[in-house]
């Protein structure tokens, strides 16, 4: 054990904790398929996180296996997944393994169900052509996993909900027969009512719409959003932390990324919060920089670029380019691929035939001018196992972006000690 020990000079030193973000480029697959989807999550329950992808025009639907220090091995869930599209993993069946949901334009909305050693097996759980879009929510309250989906192009302009029935049976419900180009659809309370809403985009209808839940699932039309602009995802986030949901989008044709504030009646104020991102294809809400507030990212098809905007807690936002270099860039998740504490970027080019990840070096300690603390002069201990504070005075540890964490919960990073109100540690915990 090495013991945190203080100098007791004191001088006066400009400090300022902020996050920022760099970022440093990993290929998991270089060369797969015309890439259209991606999902991260641990398919073989060894406490790491593998990668689903689908792969267009390969009919492919793969996993690539973690081997815990991010060295990816590809296996193959199917060769016959007909224009594989949206993917979606969870354990839909409540078996405790990862069953995989595949939209394919020609096989309808697909469940590949693992069979507890990641081998699977095929169920067509909805017979919908020209399946673009999968993903979850308890749509009825019943505590299990029913499944959303849309179908685009082939006059198959439908979206909706499949009930899980339990025992690998499913229902399927169409919410909207007539939406032209159903593209994406996500599960979210947005009325506050205790039941599921839905939200989703039609990029030939022109739409942003949420769907109301009576309760009994018949849902009510809302429309958000009309333009002929193509509208091409959603997601749902509360951007503002004011206890409503809002919406966020992708707008294909005017390259815009777009939020819609929620004023907690469900009347919806237009936000443009990032523009000239040409053809974006998706769109995810979160902290990713970890600072309390809900950033927002992107990927562009045209622009080969993944992209997200920092808030800078007021709902400003500013750019920051990921990558301008993947080719097709289609579709993204965020998760800690690393399980080093932050949050990575998957992400997908059909062009480029690439699924790559992107590792958050998340980090911050700058002067600033503007802030003087009275410190103690210190050398920065670089410390491998527990802390250990001497008696006698008050401490409190923070971390790199000024939150109060205990000894105990300290993992590998940068933290700070202060001492009787004044910083005078530093520590790099590095095991």
């Amino acid at each position: 054990m090495k013991y945190v020990s203080f100098a007791l000079a004191l001088m006066l030193l400009p400090v300022h904790l902020f996050a920022d973000i760099t970022w440093t480029e990993h290929p998991i697959a270089p060369n797969y398929y015309n890439p259209w989807s991606v999902f991260g999550i641990d398919m073989d329950d060894d406490a790491d996180l593998d990668v689903v992808a689908s792969g267009r025009f390969g009919h492919r639907l793969s996993w690539w296996e973690n081997d815990g220090d991010e060295n990816f091995t590809q296996h193959d869930i199917s060769t016959t997944s007909s224009y594989a599209m949206g993917v979606y993993a969870i354990d839909i069946d409540e078996d405790s393994d990862v069953d995989v949901l595949c939209a394919s334009q020609s096989n309808g909305v697909e469940l590949w169900v693992n069979q507890g050693d990641q081998t699977f097996v095929r169920q067509i759980i909805a017979d919908w052509p020209y399946a673009h879009f999968v993903s979850v929510a308890d749509v009825d309250s019943d505590d299990d996993t029913d499944v959303l989906a849309c179908c685009c192009e082939g006059g198959m302009n439908r979206m909706g909900w499949i009930e899980n029935q339990g025992s690998l049976n499913f229902t399927d419900h169409i919410v909207i027969s007539d939406w032209d180009h159903a593209n994406s659809v996500q599960g979210v309370n947005l009325d506050s009512d205790q039941d599921m809403d839905l939200i989703g985009s039609a990029s030939q209808a022109g739409e942003i719409a949420w769907f109301e839940n009576d309760g009994s699932q018949n849902f009510t039309k809302h429309i958000i959003l009309n333009t002929s602009a193509r509208p091409s995802c959603v997601c749902a986030a509360d951007v503002n932390l004011d206890g409503a949901v809002d919406v966020l989008a992708t707008v294909c044709l005017s390259d815009q990324v777009l939020w819609f504030e929620n004023d907690g009646s469900e009347s919806f104020t237009q936000h443009v919060i990032g523009s000239g991102f040409q053809r974006p294809h998706c769109v995810v809400a979160l902290d990713l920089d970890d600072d309390a507030d809900v950033d927002v990212l992107g990927a562009a098809i045209n622009s080969n670029q993944i992209a997200f905007w920092e808030n800078d807690g007021s709902e400003g936002f500013t750019k920051h380019s990921i990558t301008s270099s993947f080719n097709g860039a289609t579709w993204i998740d965020v998760k800690d691929v690393d399980s080093d504490g932050d949050l990575d970027v998957l992400g997908a080019a059909q062009f480029g035939n690439d699924i790559t990840w992107w590792e958050s070096n998340l980090t911050g300690v700058e002067e600033d001018a503007s802030q003087i603390i009275e410190q103690n002069v210190y050398v920065t201990t670089i410390l491998e196992g527990p802390v250990r504070l001497p008696p006698g005075s008050t401490y409190r540890i923070f971390d790199i972006n000024g939150r109060q964490v205990t000894a105990a919960n300290m993992k590998v990073g940068v933290y700070f000690i202060e001492k009787d109100g004044r910083i005078t540690q530093k520590i790099v915990r590095v095991k």
